[in-house]
């Protein structure tokens, strides 16, 4: 049904004359300002709205508002000025969340980098109480909590929480 309709759209627009071939795909979406993002490699190049590097870096772990996310050919972009873009293969999201997190009681917690790759050496206490400051998302929209320097937590695996205040 749906490839129906794209083909008949198709028609309309070339009977007008118009071109229907684009050679990327874009959908832009506005977040919420309580987003940040951070560079986490060396240096990130910086990219155009339609997705072409510019002569622009950011340095390593700076960290930028964020106003729009662009997905061009299917990779995020992520907006930091007027016109320019940060690759996602170059950065993370995050948003500021400052509370004391309490972690599960009947077992070690397991301790997670910004990539959600599992730090085997290192694991939380059964039952014991951490500060956090930010949040980091999966795609399935599942919240990882920051207990130390690029060191996250599921919150599939805390207990209790409590929000220490607000920050933007």
């Amino acid at each position: 049904m749906k490839k129906n309709a794209i083909a008949l759209l198709a028609m309309a627009l070339l009977s007008t004359g118009a071109a229907v071939a684009p050679t990327t795909t874009t959908q832009a979406k506005s977040v919420s300002s309580s987003y940040k993002v951070q560079v986490d490699s060396n240096s990130a190049n910086l990219y155009n709205a339609s997705g072409e590097e510019t002569n622009s870096t950011l340095p390593a772990n700076s960290t930028w508002s964020l106003s729009n996310i662009r997905t061009i050919d299917g990779k995020d972009y992520y907006q930091v000025s007027a016109n320019d873009y940060l690759s996602s293969n170059d950065s993370f999201l995050y948003k500021k969340r400052p509370e004391t997190i309490k972690v599960a009681e009947d077992h070690e917690v397991s301790v997670y980098d910004h990539n959600f790759k599992e730090n085997s050496n290192i694991k939380l206490a059964a039952g014991t109480k951490w500060y956090s400051d930010t949040a980091i998302y999966t795609q399935a929209g599942i919240p990882f909590v920051r207990v130390a320097p690029d060191m996250y937590v599921s919150m599939v695996d805390v207990i209790q929480q409590s929000v220490t205040s607000s920050v933007n």
